[in-house]
């Protein structure tokens, strides 16, 4: 018959602490662990406002690897032949991402240019979007067929790079199991991002003044000391024409005043001491 001692009435409640001690520990890794894979889904602060350009542009964009119908190729291989309008996206997006791409599509119809001075590269920053699921997307756009339009992934560190690089945020909303995320395309010309278009669609007037720069055509703008930038020329977003606006009148104002007192000290004074002399 089995008898319990002393030693194992003590062993008993060490066993069940032990035991629940090693569930505790198991329950607060899964925890961690959790928290870590979720924390990665999400980059960058999420914000009301556009990016400052001024941290970005003219900055090196990432050269990273990306898979596309192609197979895999740097981001290079394409910048290299031309300009790049990129923008990133998932395509699980039930809010902004599909009519995003479709005001860029209807944008460059309007400003012409997609194949010749540029091409448009489509990422998704969502690790579980796959090729598939990009091409997917394509089709849905009627955008497949197009060779100027390329659809792709890439490894989460290198979309963090690129966002990083780029002003792009996303977080993860467990509420709507979707992303809240910037809508952002921005153009790159030999691996430097040049310019910069943010908001929930894309102007066609803002695009035809991204063509033009990219074709090597001056844009008017002018800034201020104290980084301040502001246009020498009304820009009208409807008709895509500038009018004068007082930017170029401050321009001008340093050499209409030299001019008028040069006149004055050349034409107008004589003028008067003669006066004077014959009274």
């Amino acid at each position: 018959m089995h008898k319990t001692g002393p030693q194992s009435r003590h062993r008993l409640p060490f066993r069940w602490s032990f035991r629940a001690a090693c569930v505790a520990f198991f329950a607060f890794s899964v925890f961690i662990f959790v928290r870590v894979a979720f924390a990665q889904d999400s980059f960058g602060q999420p914000s009301q406002e556009p990016p400052n350009e001024e941290r970005f542009v003219y900055k090196l964009t990432p050269d990273v690897p990306i898979t596309t119908s192609s197979g895999v190729q740097n981001l290079s291989a394409i910048w290299h032949e031309k300009p790049v309008l990129l923008t990133m996206i998932f395509s699980r997006c039930a809010r902004v991402c599909s009519p995003f791409l479709r005001s860029l599509n209807s944008a460059v119809s309007d400003a012409g240019g997609l194949g010749t001075d540029y091409r448009i590269v489509v990422l998704s920053f969502d690790p579980k979007d796959t090729l598939a699921d990009m091409q997917g997307l394509a089709s849905q756009l009627g955008l497949n067929a197009d060779p100027d339009w390329t659809f792709g992934v890439a490894s989460p560190s290198d979309i963090r790079s690129l966002a990083a690089a780029t002003g792009f945020w996303f977080q993860w909303d467990s509420s709507t199991q979707q992303f809240d995320h910037a809508s952002l395309v921005v153009a790159i010309d030999r691996g430097q991002l040049v310019r910069m278009l943010a908001g929930p669609s894309v102007p066609a007037a803002s695009l035809r003044e991204v063509v033009q720069e990219l074709r090597g055509k001056f844009v008017a703008s002018y800034a201020l000391a104290g980084k301040v930038a502001f246009r020498c020329f009304e820009y009208d977003p409807t008709s895509g024409r500038y009018s004068l606006d007082w930017g170029l009148a401050l321009m001008l104002l340093p050499g209409t005043c030299a001019i008028l007192a040069t006149a004055w000290v050349f034409f107008l004074l004589p003028a008067s001491r003669k006066k004077r002399n014959l009274i």
